[in-house]
């Protein structure tokens, strides 16, 4: 019986690695995927595309069309580049830079909102420089869904940890080394595609890693604690006394069994 249990706490520590993998990574996703942080990050790269196909000069050079537009109507919609632009004209007065800001602000938004189909792959046979769908909420409501269920599954994995390890510190050490490491793995990981920021793609996927700091942060801390916690646990030998209680109920609930036994 004690290499079949050897077996599970391996397969169960393996599984807990990949949910702590899961937790982190969707984590990083789900909080990179706000709108707050999408308008915040994806600004400057929605400027540089439309830098790149000339909006920038065309608003510039349309402007005073623009501002007589406005003498008479409360917004001004136009589309380029297959960006659909919707300016309020309170801001029109502020210059042809602050209806570019409003433009991409304006486009910004009706990304994020867009009603997208569930058919991911429909969105993927598109021949598409950037995927925009995926800074979307639907996109953000998807990670975070995947970020909740892999932290039921850890729970679920580090409660029949619990059972299966005699040294019961164990239970908390592993599960604790597995977040240092995988936290300081993707630690500074919004730094490597800093690196290619000449280049729109990865200046895009750096949008859904911008988080990855203070949420690697969140899972290092959470992990330095597990790993003190079985410190502790073995410098007071609170796990052997856990181990011992539950190998006493076990007896005790065995020997009413044996007795009825006997007398049958």
């Amino acid at each position: 019986m004690g290499w079949i249990r050897g077996f599970f706490t391996v397969v169960v520590a393996v599984l807990i690695f990949f949910s702590v993998l899961s937790l982190n990574l969707f984590g990083i996703l789900s909080s990179s995927l706000t709108y707050e942080n999408v308008y915040e990050e994806s600004s400057i790269v929605f400027e540089n595309i439309l830098h790149d196909v000339n909006v920038d000069s065309i608003i510039t050079s349309r402007y005073p069309l623009i501002v007589e537009f406005c003498k008479n109507n409360s917004e001004f919609v136009f589309s380029d580049s297959g960006f659909v632009f919707e300016i309020p004209c309170d801001s029109i007065t502020e210059g042809a830079d602050a209806v570019l800001r409003e433009g991409i602000k304006s486009a910004i938004h009706k990304i994020y909102y867009e009603n997208y189909s569930d058919n991911i792959t429909s969105y993927l046979d598109e021949p598409q420089e950037v995927p925009l769908f995926l800074i979307s909420e639907k996109a953000h409501n998807f990670t975070s869904k995947i970020f909740y269920y892999s932290l039921f599954f850890f729970i679920i994995l580090f409660a029949s940890l619990f059972f299966l390890v005699k040294n019961k510190s164990n239970t908390f050490l592993l599960p604790g080394i597995f977040m240092v490491i995988i936290s300081l793995l993707f630690f500074k990981i919004n730094e490597f595609f800093s690196l290619f920021s000449d280049g729109i793609l990865f200046q895009f996927l750096g949008i859904f890693f911008s988080k990855s700091f203070p949420v690697s942060i969140r899972i290092l801390i959470v992990g330095i604690l597990l790993i003190i916690v079985a410190v502790v646990f073995r410098v007071f030998k609170i796990g052997f006394w856990i181990s011992s209680f539950i190998e006493k109920m076990k007896e005790k609930l065995q020997k009413p069994t044996q007795v009825n036994k006997k007398n049958k």
